[in-house]
């Protein structure tokens, strides 16, 4: 890795260990007490408190530097930040502070409101209690906190906390890691560390079996989020029929949905993609280091993932925002037969925190994926 690009992740890094330790150490009252500042009903203390350390940590690492958020919009970027400006070359980051925040808000009203988070997510039997309530494996559909980076157009690392299981997964030109985040930790943890302790992420391909390339996770709606659906219908990868029939979840995390595609998935139940169904950048951005850095178990030259750009002839809208769109309206720019994403584009939005895509990331050997979306014009992403 280039070194400006390790110091980027250290700092992603510390920045989000900061989120996270400050959230462990508080109280189940202060995670779910209402927070007015945002000018949001359903804002609360998980959601706020993450995300205020987050950008105040980058913040203080790189003042010219633009962080992303579902809750604030966009924050930084110095005050020569001009929005007009050609962007291309700015280093943004992009965080979900606290995801699945749905779920979270549910499981912790079961337990005493002065009881301290650490000790329930450290309770050997938490994790099968999620489990048992919002599907498994935990290490995948647990509550997260993410944080990714793009620098001259290229997603360079992403970095995952999982609250439930107490793991950290990291993507980074070193490779893909996940380390566990008990036991005796140094006061420093960095991409030395990771790489030391961590085990790597394996995302194999697929095997023979033609329904599995078909199994999926995506998120299709729930009670007042509309629309998905719709999307999906649209886009015709599956039928309605079909859908149904080969929906694995759908109510899955966005940042850790890639994982799905990774070693953490049972065998037992591949799935053959993971599509980001018309969803904010928040949920999906941080797929992409994982696809880009990814390689083959047996071909060391060959990616282990591809993505694939969905859009259609007349694309849904939430909230005023295409929710897939095409090329020419897209933040994935072409050139010399490779992309980067457009961050003139994404920071002259008002919010940039509410682009919106359709994206598939698959296996590179599913054959199913790769037809559908080559017959429908979809374009494969490669940085």
């Amino acid at each position: 890795m280039l070194g400006v690009e390790m110091s980027h992740l250290n700092a992603g890094i510390a920045a989000l260990l900061k989120a996270y330790f400050d959230f462990v150490n508080s109280t189940v009252e202060d995670a779910l007490r209402k927070i007015s500042a945002y000018g949001k009903k359903d804002t609360l203390g998980m959601d706020a408190g993450p995300e205020i350390t987050i950008c105040e940590a980058l913040g203080r690492y790189d003042t010219g530097a633009v962080v992303i958020t579902e809750e604030i919009g966009s924050k930084g970027g110095g005050d020569n930040f001009r929005p007009l400006d050609t962007q291309t070359l700015r280093t943004v980051f992009i965080s979900d502070p606290t995801d699945r925040s749905n779920q979270l808000k549910a499981f912790l009203r079961e337990y005493p409101p002065e009881m301290k988070i650490g000790d329930i997510f450290s309770n050997p039997d938490t994790k099968e209690k999620w489990e048992s309530r919002f599907s498994g494996p935990a290490c995948i559909t647990g509550a997260t906190s993410a944080i990714s980076c793009v620098r001259r157009g290229l997603p360079i690392f992403a970095v995952i906390v999982n609250y439930i299981t107490q793991e950290m997964m990291v993507s980074c030109a070193a490779g893909n890691r996940i380390v566990k985040l008990t036991g005796d930790l140094p006061d420093r943890i960095d991409l030395k560390f990771v790489c030391d302790r961590g085990d790597t992420l394996i995302f194999p391909g697929m095997e023979k079996n033609f329904k599995d390339m078909q199994r999926f996770a995506t998120f299709l709606g729930d009670e007042g989020k509309t629309g998905y659906k719709e999307n999906f219908i649209d886009s015709e990868l599956l039928d309605e029929g079909k859908m149904k029939e080969f929906i694995h979840y759908d109510k899955p995390g966005g940042p850790s949905r890639a994982l799905y595609l990774s070693s953490l998935q049972p065998r037992t139940a591949p799935l053959g993609f993971v599509l980001a169904n018309g969803e904010k950048i928040g949920e999906w951005i941080h797929w992409l280091p994982f696809a880009r850095f990814a390689r083959s178990q047996f071909d060391d030259s060959q990616p282990a993932l591809v993505i694939y750009e969905v859009f259609q002839k007349r694309p849904w809208t939430k909230e005023g925002v295409l929710m897939s769109t095409p090329p020419n309206y897209s933040i994935f720019r072409e050139f010399g037969g490779r992309f980067f994403i457009d961050t003139s584009l994404l920071l002259r939005m008002p919010n940039p925190s509410k682009l919106r895509s359709t994206l598939i990331v698959a296996p590179f050997d599913n054959r199913v994926v790769m037809r559908l979306c080559n017959q429908s014009g979809y374009r494969t992403i490669v940085f």
